[in-house]
């Protein structure tokens, strides 16, 4: 047989080593003190969601600050979650 593999898009949840790495190199303490970011519950695995990094990372950034709407779209996104 000849059929060809499709490729699996990019992981969107991240473990915390995985976003850890991600934001920089860092470590899970930095990444657990630091980052304003909750984390998901997905069964017994805690995971970062990449598009809340991606716009926490991009928060960091003084030249174009986060706007009302952008901080209540993250507090969304933390609903439900238990924490």
């Amino acid at each position: 047989m000849n059929e060809r593999a499709i490729p699996l898009p990019a992981k969107r949840m991240l473990s915390p080593a995985e976003a850890a790495q991600y934001c920089g190199g860092k470590s899970i303490d930095w990444l657990q003190s630091h980052v304003k970011v909750k984390p998901r519950k997905i069964g017994s695995l805690v995971r970062y969601d990449v598009r809340a990094l991606d716009k926490w990372l991009d928060s960091l950034d003084q030249s174009t600050p986060m706007t009302g709407d952008d901080w209540l779209g993250l507090l969304d996104e933390g609903e439900g979650d238990g924490h």
